[in-house]
């Protein structure tokens, strides 16, 4: 009598814990590529400490578009500049968590969120530790705006904290994030289009509009594809967790 009374259970508990499968065409095996990225990202930082010929290209892409910006092409930048805000993706990403956390019964979604959300908010400590202007100070415009000398890294102006931009890495971890959780039902090109669109977007209109300098992008661009790739390769569908968290598993 009590072997019948759990086999319907943990038939619906197999089914709960295999409703989500996260979506990674081939988990990351080997480390090179994420030490690939950690030395692209320490060559781009190192020559953004004293005013090098990287920091003279970031006065003049500032300066090109401050001469070139149209009102019209302005607001559009500003505007599509919104695909990298950090607090919308992130509620985006959580809400698609819960969802598939609540209709699975699995919490494993909602794990790799916080995992990700850690590990892309960490940047900002990042941020206080390499401080480097922006290229509009100082405020209230219009300028004048920093010179080469003051746009380096360890800066004691303020505002600081261009260094690497943020809304780029957000368009690279939370896009992809989200094609993890429910790449399984789009198409590829529904895929592609939403990991690249944003972040190719983004890293003009953001330098365009002198939100950040040219070399902050690609700073954030490595990094969320660091973060990216580390999240991809955790197999949450399988990985150990605290029985607390599954307590379900004590019936399998």
């Amino acid at each position: 009598m009590p072997v019948a009374r759990l086999t319907p259970v943990i038939a619906a508990d197999q089914r709960r814990t295999d409703a989500w499968r996260p979506f990674v065409l081939k988990r990351p095996r080997s480390w090179v590529p994420e030490i690939v990225l950690a030395v692209a990202f320490a060559a781009l930082t190192i020559p953004l400490a004293w005013p090098s010929p990287l920091v003279d290209l970031d006065i003049w892409i500032r300066d090109f578009s401050d001469a070139h910006r149209p009102e019209w092409a302005y607001l559009l930048a500003v505007q599509t500049n919104r695909l990298g805000q950090g607090g919308l993706l992130g509620g985006i990403a959580l809400g698609i968590a819960a969802i598939i956390a609540w209709r699975g019964r699995n919490v494993r979604p909602l794990i790799a969120f916080l995992v990700a959300y850690g590990m892309a908010g960490a940047v900002l400590v990042l941020k206080y530790t390499l401080p480097r202007v922006y290229p509009h100070w100082p405020r209230p415009e219009p300028g004048p705006y920093a010179e080469a000398a003051q746009a380096v890294l360890f800066t004691s102006l303020d505002p600081s904290g261009a260094y690497p931009s943020g809304h780029v890495l957000n368009t690279i971890i939370w896009y992809g994030f989200i094609v993890l959780l429910i790449g399984a039902h789009m198409r590829r090109w529904q895929r592609g289009l939403v990991r690249l669109a944003p972040p190719v977007i983004v890293m003009f209109s953001t330098t365009y509009v002198s939100f950040h300098w040219f070399s902050d992008t690609p700073g954030g661009l490595v990094l969320g594809l660091l973060i990216l790739r580390t999240v991809q390769r955790i197999p949450w569908d399988t990985v150990v967790l605290p029985i607390w968290l599954e307590p379900d598993r004590r019936y399998r």
